[in-house]
């Protein structure tokens, strides 16, 4: 099954959501705004997917 990810990124946490191909909610959380916090989130749900997207505002850069 092929799982795409979303994150919606503020200064201090993540939002993150994950759906399936189908487009059904897998899993959402929040983690801390460091790259170690959202990896690790992954880490521990054995997720890997095939595309994540972030948001296209002010901290995206």
């Amino acid at each position: 099954m092929n799982y795409y990810a979303g994150l919606d990124v503020s200064l201090k946490e993540i939002s993150i959501c994950v759906i399936d191909g189908n487009g059904t909610t897998i899993a959402h959380a929040v983690s801390p705004a460091d790259p170690e916090g959202v990896a690790g989130w992954f880490r521990t749900r054995a997720l890997s997917p095939e595309l994540i997207m972030h948001e296209s505002g002010q901290l995206s850069i």
